[in-house]
């Protein structure tokens, strides 16, 4: 029995894709995005430029966008272009990158596989725990 992929492919738009260990399905996609440059940066704001550098991060509980400065951005490009982009040393540069991979598994989760609750301070959303399939959990939206 071979192991389910830990390690990112290259898609045609230049993004890494990250496969869930559980089920197959897409836990994630990340891309770098330079200031200046459209990109879609999901819902509500589509196709868009910022002033700023950044790396996109498509995953179960929707798009974000983390803002990291271009030697940040350039790393994770240079990353996903050598391909098979290890998502731990995406989690190394910033834990907001890969927060579909479980450290403790070395595996990535998709939504489906990922039992997530939201805190609250007082009224307000604060962040998103994950508990993956095996019961580690992890901060997986801040």
């Amino acid at each position: 029995m071979t192991s389910p992929a830990r390690y990112g492919e290259r898609t045609a738009n230049g993004a890494a894709s990250f496969a869930c260990a559980a089920c197959g399905q897409p836990a994630g996609v990340v891309r770098a995005t330079l200031a200046e440059s459209p990109a879609d940066i999901g819902p509500p704001l589509g196709i868009t430029t910022s002033d700023r550098d950044g790396v996109i991060v498509d995953e179960f509980i929707g798009t974000a966008w983390v803002a990291t400065g271009r030697s940040v951005a350039e790393a994770v490009q240079a990353l996903i272009d050598a391909g098979d982009v290890d998502p731990a040393a995406l989690r190394d540069i910033n834990w907001e990158l890969a927060p579909f991979y479980c450290p403790d598994c070395q595996l990535n989760y998709c939504g489906n596989h990922w039992n997530t609750s939201i805190v609250f301070d007082e009224s307000f959303y604060d962040y998103t725990m994950g508990t993956c399939p095996n019961g580690h959990q992890y901060m997986i939206d801040d």
